[in-house]
Order: structure tokens, then sequence, then C-alpha cells
């Protein structure tokens, strides 16, 4: 049989096989209605891998040769994982964010005798929100920062897109939610309908990998005033997704920030999280 040229078909035993294995490699779980979606990602790899079968990409994935496989894994993240993303998005939440959440944080910090304020986005993508918290929080450093310095973390499961995060390079559609004055404070055109975030803004934060099923991995990115992760629990089953909110939980100073997407909801576990409810937004806030 040679190397498949057309588009592989893979079977049920495939997408079982595979999906067990990413999900104990990241916690992202696929429902067997998910097997079209896995293939569709998946088949152009096996092509350019002149591979016969999933079973054998998943042999390579395993490591049967050596750093092939490692470097595969990473290739495999960048595959199946969803980066649709923009500058400001879900509005409502960023400005609860901006109006409510920052603020009483700030006064929390201070409360504590910290002299600095600590963000994380976690799956922050191509980077449009850990940038979307540093224009504001730039914005704010002489008035209800003042006093504090910022630190914001953004981290993601695939390399690719912390590549671009770095670059800090986007276009108008990803930039669509920002007004022209945003725009012009915060941004520096570069012709071709490209526009970079300008060095004051983007040294407010630093990236890094970060798998957010290695939970251990949390204690060494240290304690946190506000958590976003949005938009990344709904691809976990019920036990990654408590592990993943335990693991915030312990990063929080007492009565700190977690806000997720709008359409997550984490009040069906025991998770020491109340719930808060803004104007047509919610959040969460650690228990004390």
């Amino acid at each position: 049989m040679d190397p498949i040229q057309a588009k592989q078909q893979m079977t049920l035993a495939e997408f079982r096989s595979l999906r067990d294995f990413i999900y104990g490699k990241s916690g992202i779980f696929f429902s067997e209605s998910k097997q079209y979606f896995l293939e569709n990602r998946l088949s152009k790899r096996i092509a350019e891998l002149k591979l016969r079968s999933y079973g054998d990409y998943l042999s390579l994935l395993q490591g049967g040769q050596g750093s092939q496989g490692a470097a595969e894994l990473k290739q495999l993240f960048v595959e199946i994982t969803t980066n649709e993303t923009s500058f400001w998005r879900n509005p409502p939440q960023i400005e609860a964010f901006q109006n409510i959440v920052l603020p009483d944080a700030a006064k929390q910090a201070r409360e504590r005798g910290q002299s600095r304020l600590r963000l994380w986005s976690a799956a922050c993508s191509s980077g449009e929100e850990p940038y979307t918290l540093a224009m504001i929080c730039q914005d704010l450093k002489d008035t209800v920062l003042r006093g504090l310095t910022v630190e914001i973390l953004g981290t993601d499961i695939s390399e690719k897109v912390l590549a671009q995060a770095q670059d800090a390079v986007y276009n108008s559609y990803t930039l669509r939610n920002l007004t022209p004055e945003q725009l012009q404070r915060h941004f520096i055109p570069m012709g071709k309908d490209l526009f970079q975030l300008k060095p004051e803004v983007k040294r407010l934060t630093s990236l890094r990998h970060c798998n957010l099923v290695d939970y251990p991995a949390y204690r060494q990115l240290g304690t946190f005033d506000v958590i976003f992760c949005r938009n990344v629990l709904i691809y976990f089953d019920e036990a990654a997704k408590a592990q993943v909110l335990k693991g915030f939980h312990g990063q929080l100073h007492p009565k700190a920030y977690l806000l997720v997407g709008h359409s997550e909801s984490i009040h069906a576990f025991n998770t020491g999280f109340e719930l808060l409810h803004f104007s047509k937004a919610m959040g969460y806030r650690k228990r004390t």
C-alpha cells in the first residue's frame, strides 16, 4: 500500500485512540460527533508526513520515532486548537473588567501591601486578549493603577500562536472592536492593513508556553489578582475542567477574580468561587 495521496479516512477505532491520546496530553475532549473535525484537521499532516494511516500518526506522536514525535506533538496542538479571537472581545465583560474588576483588584492589592498587580490570560492565542488588558492598564496607569506595577502573563498550548503574539502585528479585522482613538493611541500603522502594538503597551505582557492540564506548572507562575480563561473550558470534559478550576483557585489571591467565557458556567463545580453579575456580563470571585 502506498502512502496516501488523497484524504485518508479515519476509522472509529483510530478516532477513539487519537481522542484518548489528545485528552491525556491536553485535557481537550472530542466527542464522537467530532470525528470528522479531527479527521479534517489532521488529514493534511498525514499526507505531509507520508504516513499510511492515523494509527501510524498516533505511533509517531507516542514517540516511536524519537524527537520527531515530540515535535509533532507541538504541531498537533496547532492543528486541533481553534484561535478565533479579536481585541476587546465580548465588550460588556471587558468593560466590566475596566470599570469594576480592575479598580477593585488594585484596591485590594494596595491593602495587601502589594506593589504590583498580576493578570493571567490563560489560552491567550495570538495575543489579542492580554494586549487588550495591557491597553486598558496603560490608559489607567496614572489613575486607577497609580503606584502599582502591572504584569500581564499570556500563556497558550500552541507555540505557533505565541510566536504571532510575540510579533504583535494585527490586521483591521482583528482590531475591528477598537475605536479610532484606541487604534491611534496604541498601534503603529505598518501599511497593507497591518498595525503593530506600541512597545510601551507590549512590554506590560510576557508570553509563555503552558499546557493547562500541567497542574504542577501553575505554581511556577506565581499568584494573580485576575485570571482570564475565556472560551477554553468548553473544550474540556468535567474532570479536566474541575482540575483546571482548582488550579486557578490555588493561584488567585483571596477575593481575586476569574473571568470565563460568556457561554461558560462553573456553578456546577464546588470551586470556591462566587458568581458576580455585571451589566450584560458575569464573572467569579474567589471566596475567602
